[in-house]
């Protein structure tokens, strides 16, 4: 009887100790997942409430900010008090980088042509240039996004801005804005969606949202394609 109580014991004291393993591991995975995803929530109240601010919605799947001026090389223009513009890239020409490491930009006083470029983003393996909408001279540059590049993504209707330029006319003026500019955004969306089913093979989403492809898969060719056909002014 003796032996049976202590083969019960044994496995109690197995049990036990297996429970108070399994509960160091649960504290351990605690301790670190709950800072975790209290700072992703944060992150996102932070999003939530920028988005709110700058009146950011989706026009068609892509991030859209009203009260800009955009322009078909899909940057987009704010006007500054004392006429000029600052620029940066619009939701769908973020799709075509994973991420941005790392800004170029030309100083301040560069003269440029339409269609030259003013600023070169590159992440992921991949560079993207940018090309000015209208002529020109660099009237400034975003320092916080040359020193944090990932604000082009992470902000890029807001402090993700490029450079500011001042325009040599008034053709600016003449861009899609307003409801005029949620329209185009509207026709790009559906035309990239277009580019992929028809050119690299990519079936759209489900209700015809934006599909942003992963750079790997549509191979580099595909890619180039792509930004060929979305970033030319």
């Amino acid at each position: 009887m003796s032996a049976v109580i202590e083969v019960f014991q044994a496995i109690g004291v197995f049990l036990g100790g297996m429970v108070a393993r399994f509960g160091v591991f649960l504290a351990m995975i605690a301790l670190f997942a709950v800072p975790a995803v209290v700072l992703a929530l944060a992150l996102r109240a932070i999003d939530r409430r920028r988005e709110r601010r700058l009146g950011l919605r989706s026009v068609s799947g892509v991030l859209f900010r009203p009260g800009l001026v955009y322009a078909p090389g899909h940057t987009w223009l704010q006007p500054r008090i004392g006429g000029a513009l600052e620029l940066g890239i619009d939701g769908l020409a973020q799709r075509l980088l994973p991420a941005v490491s790392a800004v170029e930009v030309p100083r301040a006083g560069t003269q440029v042509a339409r269609g030259e470029t003013i600023a070169t983003l590159s992440g992921g393996g991949r560079e993207v240039r940018v090309r000015a909408p209208v002529p020109g001279v660099v009237a400034g540059v975003n320092a916080a996004v040359v020193r944090d590049p990932a604000l082009v993504k992470r902000d890029g209707y807001g402090r993700g801005w490029l450079v500011a330029i001042s325009p040599a006319d008034g053709t600016w003026a003449s861009l899609p804005h307003g409801e005029a500019a949620e329209g185009w955004m509207r026709r790009e969306a559906l035309r990239w969606n277009r580019f992929l089913e028809d050119q690299l093979g990519f079936a759209a989403a489900d209700g015809g949202e934006l599909v942003a492809p992963a750079p790997w898969l549509i191979g580099e060719s595909g890619w180039r394609a792509l930004a060929t056909a979305f970033l030319t002014v």
